[in-house]
């Protein structure tokens, strides 16, 4: 964790500031801008305490949420309590099965409060289809502020975020590999991977040419991360929205894909992610063998892990199965798998019925709600979660694109508190 410089505690005071004073249908802007501009891992350090820009965002949402008065109170749901169930759990055991527990309990304490915070910041001020359609029309700001650091690192080489303490400039195969203000180029790519549906049905509903300039710009940062993942998960996007017209029938296209992977899976000599990660690859210099040895490994040693993981040990992996790589750590890029490794096999189920109950939720918003362009607005967001539960089986996210996850899922969670109440209005 790096220890802010002055210019980032300015911004993080400036958007302390436009946090307290924003209408509440616009309080959730200083968040996205965090999420695009400041380092998730860089810090303001008081007293030892890290207070990354995200956190203290999260920790002014939830006193302005607190002080209020008078305000309607959110209708909490399964997706709520499976959410924070999730944080909970895999929180206790990681703690239980770190070696040096104080550390354990400060850095996971931290990350549980943090997501947290963050959902219930979402959950109070996302009130209905304006305020996404407001948080869309951020994101598209944002992307397109984004440009010149991307066209300065990828082009020239240079870092503009080093300002707010963004260092390096990573290079692979002579290629350029941007991160901006991301702690790695998979997750940048990611997030503007995941970003594509939601700013090309805002194209789609608005029909001007202006909103086609943030679709484009999150096609190109997907392309100058350099990572095989994030095209993939574009890819995906891509083939999703033009699904529009299918989402009807979604429940059954799901069945039946799932019904074709175990069969090629039962079919093939080898399983089913030696197809994915070694056959299936954009980049040349992709790793993608590193990811099937990663399941592989993960399978043979289950027995070592499903109960409560390798907490802050973490899996040596490398020393026994790949030891000719001479990598230093065991680089987990799976996020199912890492939610395994810290927090035991219950954790990582809870992730995946998380995912699934999120697009599921999303989906029947989108099916349901009767205007048509509120029907592209939420298959849109349900179009992105389906983008980062395919990118979490290249990159384990950590940093502010967390944030983009706890957000995907506080709109879910909204979705089935709308659907309940206008199931509940029809029953009476």
């Amino acid at each position: 964790m790096k220890n802010a410089n002055l210019p980032f505690i300015v911004i993080v005071l400036i958007l302390s500031f436009w946090l307290i004073v924003a209408r509440k249908e616009r309080k959730i802007a200083p968040i996205i801008v965090a999420m695009c501009f400041l380092p998730g891992d860089t810090a303001i350090v008081i007293g030892g305490l890290h207070f990354q820009a995200v956190r203290v965002l999260g920790i002014i949402g939830v006193l302005l949420i607190f002080f209020q008065q008078n305000e309607h109170s959110t209708k909490y749901n399964y997706i709520d309590k499976l959410f924070i169930t999730y944080q909970l759990v895999g929180t206790i055991i990681y703690i239980i099965a770190s070696v040096h527990t104080t550390s354990a309990i400060i850095y996971k304490g931290g990350n549980f409060v943090d997501s947290i915070l963050l959902y219930i910041v979402f959950r109070h001020f996302i009130k209905n289809e304006n305020d996404i359609k407001f948080i869309i029309k951020c994101f598209t700001v944002c992307i397109v502020f984004l440009l010149p650091f991307v066209i300065s690192e990828y082009f020239y080489q240079e870092n503009l975020f080093s300002i707010v303490g963004r260092t390096g400039i990573h290079i692979r195969a002579g290629e350029v590999r941007t991160k901006a203000s991301f702690s790695h180029a998979i997750l940048f790519g990611s997030f503007a991977a995941a970003l594509y549906a939601p700013l090309w049905e805002q194209f789609k509903n608005y029909r001007k040419k202006k909103y086609l300039i943030p679709v484009f710009l999150s096609i190109f940062y997907t392309y100058v991360s350099s990572g095989s993942g994030p095209i993939v998960c574009l890819a995906a996007g891509i083939i999703l929205v033009c699904s529009f017209n299918l989402r009807l029938y979604s429940a059954t296209i799901a069945k039946w894909g799932v019904a074709i992977i175990l069969f090629v899976h039962f079919a093939r000599e080898k399983p089913i992610w030696h197809l994915l990660y070694v056959r299936v690859h954009v980049k040349a210099s992709s790793t993608g063998y590193h990811r099937y040895m990663l399941v592989e490994t993960a399978i043979k040693e289950l027995k070592n892990w499903w109960l409560l993981g390798y907490g802050d040990v973490g899996p040596d992996w490398h020393l026994n199965y790949w030891v000719w790589t001479h990598a230093k750590f065991t680089d987990i890029t799976n996020h199912y798998l890492i939610e395994g490794l810290r927090g035991g096999l219950f954790t990582m189920i809870l992730f995946i019925f998380l995912c699934y109950f999120t697009v599921k939720a999303l989906i029947r918003r989108s099916i349901h709600v009767e205007d048509t362009s509120n029907q592209r607005l939420w298959w849109g967001i349900a179009v992105m979660m389906l983008v980062q539960c395919v990118g979490f089986l290249s990159v384990a996210f950590f940093g502010q694109i967390t944030a983009l996850l706890y957000l995907t899922i506080a709109l879910a969670a909204m979705a089935e508190e709308s659907f309940n109440s206008n199931r509940g209005s029809i029953d009476s």
